[in-house]
């Protein structure tokens, strides 16, 4: 199809009248962006047939009358138009890319390619200029700021740790997490499908790809897009290509990255020791009351049950706040983390044989004190094209990863340290404990930190793609390709027995070591074949596509109890295993086939019709359903291409398009799991086994339905783009495990059954304001935002069991599973609570309503509804691009609307407060913000060691937010003739930030195992 289209340009370019010459021009054609010569551009004198193109080095010559316009035409290029005056005898020409061009004449699927002009389905593209801007840091969260359905959940818990990997989303759920079965193998439910260069990949390997060597990325999101994925694109695809080998002289680039990261502590609102200590006291942890009103409040007043001990433990503590004690805590375990990444590539070659390869290394330190995660890789691609256009392209990498997560354990333990305690002794040793009183006791958290614990893994993976592509002519054309890969991971923990988690443990299991490793081979395979055909405005494609693939993964595990204080791990110094466990060892085959066929028909690329067809087998589901059939059917009308649209200067482009066809997902099950365990003794009969799993031999596929529809809008000289889709997604059946009663012998077994609808819509704008080539000034503004829900039903009364259980198990009315509930006709995200009308002026108790409308004081589970949901209501990123001459700036900042969120400090550290974990520090909402005398009007109940409090409608705010995703100041040196002296070509030298202010409606602790960073990254580009 590019050919086609390149044929048609060139025959365009010599298709009028020829003009007698009375002057030559001649000049030099650059690339805008980089200024290299361009070789090929065709150069033709307006309404004429006199025609010429650039040489190799973007020369060209052509006789041209006075008035007459030149055109420069390229395909991926905008077409520039210069008039000839009288003695012009040199014109050099910058031509700009054309993003819409270049990113859309090929829609790169991972298995076909498709034509961008006669493709119906839901797609997005963007190349590495478009990555860059954003940040050189990590190739997913700039998709993220890139493209509204890409989404990455929040991670409250692990903040910015490097080792973290993302929760990714697209276009929302199509199972069910909480109730599906999933082993450690699997991906989670709800991730997209990764391709790397035509192959399938995973999360850790496209978190960790340098993003120096990727040349585009296409989101896949609609069945249309999907379908020929099978049960592997129910939640999307992204496609992932790396740089080419690209014919000519050969390049060497460099590009460096330094980021200096800061934790972001401006989100722990603790109490300083002056506000802790008179916490405690209102509170009454030293039998202190409060004067009644006729005396000062703030003199203690000795209560009937004070004690010696009491006053001793209070004044002491008063003493060291008024000498000045008020450690700051937080500062401990945190760090200026300083991270380098340094990647080399080199590319060339001639029309046989083209090469690229590249090294990278990347120490990316986190912000936690020990925390890390180093990669290093290395990559060589090599394409051979011979004779009978024959093509073979063979690419090997080496990529490997060190992670480590340090002694410092969690954040939460700084966060919450008493701040009236020094960090040493008077000698300035670390003590191990900060507080003992009764039975609760808080421990140095610089202890713990002090030990020989460690935690550290270790990735190694290997690949090798092999294809070959054969044009047999200009309809035929026949593909296979060969992976191989090879990937082991270590994992190795250690405890140290010192640690005061084995307080209360006996001397021969104090300590613990864990190690782990997991070897997974794989080789995929495929061939297609494609053929094309255009007869008049008639334009048929078809594909064909067979692929196998099978995955081995062995993994071991060993677990070893009690070791000497001082030793550092050394597992031959173990006193034992875990009781009653071993090493164990498991082994898993799981193997796909697949048969693809797809249509594109088209009609002068104005009417478009789409059709797939997958038949797919699994060894991941029962044994009476390995194969399903998956299916998509799209249309599509190019309005800008009809006749009575052609007076419409204006419109360039409105295209109308709507896709439904059914995917799966095979992130579920453990069907291909061991049935048997056994047991760690035997007898004279040999060694005993046990029924530890039963697979469901009609167990089916979750097969998901897709329905989009969508429009591609771009007018005025494309300066004002829209993109709009809306969508709905059908799982049905789901898997999920049910409980099973003792009689069975088992506990639980995978049944299909309810569904999960999703709908949901998304948008990008953009508008150029200005873009003036020749003095290169160039303002984009842009806005994106999407939004989906997700309701489940059909399950009847099979999940009421569930919730049951969390109604009935103890503390049920502080267990955070009680803000969920199975209930068909409710959403995933629904947040259930029994609604709170505040806290009583005259009393300070918290007044509940129950589902009858009733006032009352007393707590009942059964009052549950849904107050919320935690999903936005929109959200999205508004940015702008601002370019001159060689400055370039970019900033993006994304906002959320509409979502409730459950305030985790406020239930832990302003209220539910107990006598045990008095000993920690608190919010400052807990001292300043509580019910303390009649009267008062307040959020919190009154200051005390009260009973617990139960998760009510007060602790779920809406969560709504502006953040200042990235900014990027980016300063271009091409074309300075000191670079000459240094032998390069190109150079740029930028500055970025991410999440550089955050303005939130709710104020919450945001990272409690992890902070959250701000960072400052450079980056330095150099081709020589």
């Amino acid at each position: 199809m590019r050919h086609i289209t390149i044929l048609a340009t060139l025959l365009f370019a010599f298709s009028a009248g020829a003009q007698p010459a009375q002057q030559a021009v001649t000049g030099t054609v650059k690339d805008a962006g980089d200024k290299t010569p361009m070789a090929g551009v065709a150069v033709r004198v307006q309404g004429a047939t006199v025609g010429t193109f650039t040489d190799k080095n973007g020369q060209f010559s052509i006789q041209a009358v006075e008035g007459k316009t030149l055109e420069f035409l390229m395909m991926g290029y905008k077409t520039y138009k210069h008039t000839v005056l009288k003695n012009t005898l040199v014109v050099n020409v910058l031509l700009e890319v054309d993003e819409v061009s270049l990113e859309d004449v090929v829609v790169e699927s991972g298995i076909i390619q498709r034509n961008k002009l006669g493709f119906t389905g839901a797609y997005a593209t963007v190349n590495s200029e478009q990555l860059k801007s954003i940040g050189n840091t990590n190739l997913l969260h700039s998709l993220k700021t890139l493209d509204p359905g890409f989404v990455i959940m929040e991670d409250n818990l692990s903040g910015s740790n490097p080792n973290a990997m993302a929760n990714i989303e697209i276009r929302g759920q199509t199972a069910m997490s909480i109730t599906t079965v999933q082993d450690e193998a699997a991906a989670a439910s709800n991730q997209p499908l990764f391709i790397l260069d035509g192959f399938e990949s995973t999360l850790q390997e496209i978190n960790d790809l340098d993003v120096n060597r990727v040349e585009s990325v296409t989101i896949l999101k609609d069945a249309g897009s999907t379908a020929i994925f099978g049960a592997k694109g129910a939640n999307g695809v992204v496609v992932v290509e790396t740089i080419k080998p690209k014919e000519g002289r050969m390049f060497v680039t460099y590009s460096g990255d330094f980021q200096a990261a800061v934790p972001d502590l401006s989100v722990y609102n603790m109490m300083n020791a002056a506000e802790k200590l008179e916490f405690e006291r209102i509170a009454g942890r030293y039998n202190y009351s409060v004067a009644d009103d006729s005396e000062d409040p703030s003199v203690p007043m000795l209560g009937a049950k004070a004690d010696a001990a009491s006053q001793k433990r209070y004044y002491e503590r008063l003493a060291m706040v008024q000498s000045g004690v008020n450690t700051y805590w937080l500062s401990e375990p945190v760090r200026m983390a300083l991270t380098g990444g340094h990647s080399v590539n080199i590319s060339g070659g001639d029309k046989a044989l083209l090469f690229t390869a590249g090294v990278s290394y990347k120490n990316n330190d986190g912000v936690m004190k020990g925390s890390a995660r180093d990669t290093y890789g290395g990559n060589i691609k090599l394409a051979y094209r011979g004779i009978n256009s024959l093509s073979i392209q063979n690419s090997i990498s080496v990529t490997g990863t060190t992670a480590e997560d340090g002694a410092w354990g969690s954040f939460s333990s700084f966060v919450n340290a008493n701040p009236y305690y020094p960090k040493t002794a008077a000698d300035g040793s670390i003590t191990k404990y900060l507080d003992s009183e009764n039975s609760s006791v808080a421990v140095n958290p610089l202890y713990n930190a002090s030990l020989n614990s460690m935690s550290e893994s270790k990735i190694l993976n290997i690949t090798n793609n092999t294809s070959l592509d054969w044009k047999i002519n200009n309809s035929w054309h026949l593909k296979g390709s060969l992976s191989l890969s090879s990937v082991k991971t270590g994992n190795v923990s250690f405890l140290d027995p010192q640690h005061s988690s084995f307080d209360n443990t006996s001397y021969d299991k104090k300590g613990k070591y864990t190690s782990g490793t997991i070897d997974l081979w794989s080789y995929r395979a495929n061939a297609s074949a494609n053929y094309l055909k255009s007869i008049g405005a008639h334009n048929i494609t078809m594909q064909g596509r067979t692929a196998i693939d099978e995955s081995t993964n062995r993994s071991e595990t060993l677990v070893a109890l009690g070791f000497p204080a001082g030793s550092k791990g050394v597992p031959s110094n173990a006193f034992s295993y875990e009781p009653y466990q071993r090493p164990s060892y498991s082994e898993r085959i799981r193997r796909n086939v697949s048969f693809v066929g797809a249509f594109n028909y088209n009609y002068g690329y104005r009417y478009l019709f789409d059709l797939s067809y997958n038949m797919e087998g699994s060894t991941n589901f029962g044994k009476n359903r390995k194969f399903q059939p998956f299916w998509s059917a799209g249309v599509g009308w190019n309005l800008q291409r009809e006749p009575f649209a052609e007076s419409w200067k204006w419109l360039n482009e409105l295209k109308l398009r709507s896709t439904y066809g059914t995917n799966g997902n095979q992130n579920v099950n453990v069907v291909t799991s061991s049935i048997y365990s056994y047991y760690v003794g035997n007898n004279v009969f040999g060694q005993a086994s046990y029924l530890a799993n039963v697979g469901n031999p009609n167990l089916a596929w979750q097969v998901v339905e897709k329905f989009s529809a969508g429009m591609d809008v771009a007018v005025i000289d494309n300066r004002l783009k829209l993109t709009l889709d809306v969508y709905q997604s059908y799982t049905s059946p789901l898997i999920v495990v049910l409980n099973q009663r003792p009689s069975t012998g088992v506990d639980s077994y995978p049944l299909n059954m309810g569904f999960l609808r999703t709908r949901g819509y998304e948008f990008k704008l953009h508008y150029s304001l200005i873009n003036d080539v020749q003095s290169g000034t160039l303002v984009n503004l842009r806005v994106t935002g999407a939004y989906n829900r997700s309701i489940y039903g059909g399950f009847n009364d099979a999940l009421e069991d569930l919730n049951e259980a969390y109604k009935k198990e103890e503390n049920a009315q502080l267990s955070l599973s009680s803000l969920q509930h199975y209930k068909d006709g409710n959403s995933p995200s629904d947040v259930w609570a029994v609604k709170s009308l505040g806290i009583d002026p005259a009393t300070g108790r918290e007044i509940f309503l129950t589902k009858s409308g009733e006032q009352s004081y007393l707590y009942n589970s059964g009052d549950r509804v849904v107050l919320a949901n935690s999903r936005p209501m929109l959200e999205g990123v508004m940015g702008a691009t601002v370019r001159y001459s060689r400055l370039s700036f970019s900033l993006n900042l994304r906002y959320r609307l509409g979502a409730y969120a459950y305030n985790s400090a406020l239930f832990n550290k302003v209220e539910n407060i107990s006598s045990g974990n008095i000993i920690y520090n608190q919010d400052k909402r807990a001292l300043y913000d509580r019910w303390k005398q009649p009267g008062d009007v307040t959020e919190f109940k009154k200051i005390g060691l009260q009973d617990p409090t139960p998760v009510s409608s007060r602790f779920i705010q809406k969560d709504s937010y502006l953040r200042g995703e990235s900014v990027k100041l980016t300063w271009n040196f091409t074309g300075d003739r000191w670079l000459a002296a240094l032998l390069l070509q190109d150079l740029s030298l930028s500055l970025s930030m991410n999440d550089f202010f955050n303005l939130n409606s709710i104020k919450i602790e945001r990272g409690i195992d992890y902070p959250f960073q701000r960072a400052l990254v450079m980056n330095l580009s150099a081709r020589f």
